[in-house]
């Protein structure tokens, strides 16, 4: 019973559930967005997702310095699922600034 009211909560645990629950939820918040802010994919039975908030539009689409030169931060840690998040970054005048995750 409570495994059951967990998954209703907070969507399945590891596995072929959770990738569902997670496609679903950006497939939502894609159509929220009405643009493809999120993907998903598979590679070698690994997952991957890249995010692309409209911040981050803005600065493709307007910040001239982001084609010039983007920083990999793949120095984050990893959670229990083996999950691992990295930020690509642009330079500006006021410091980094959010180009990718």
């Amino acid at each position: 019973m409570s495994q059951f009211v967990y998954e209703k909560t907070y969507g399945a645990s590891p596995g072929e559930g959770m990738v569902y629950d997670l496609e679903a939820l950006i497939n939502s918040y894609n159509g929220e967005q009405s643009v493809g802010c999120v993907k998903i994919g598979r590679e070698h039975g690994r997952i991957a997702i890249a995010a692309f908030t409209l911040l981050m539009r803005r600065l493709h689409e307007g910040h001239r310095q982001s084609g010039e030169l983007v920083v990999v931060d793949a120095s984050s840690g990893m959670d229990k699922y083996d999950c691992r998040v990295s930020l690509i970054s642009t330079h500006s005048v006021a410091g980094g600034l959010p180009f990718g995750c």
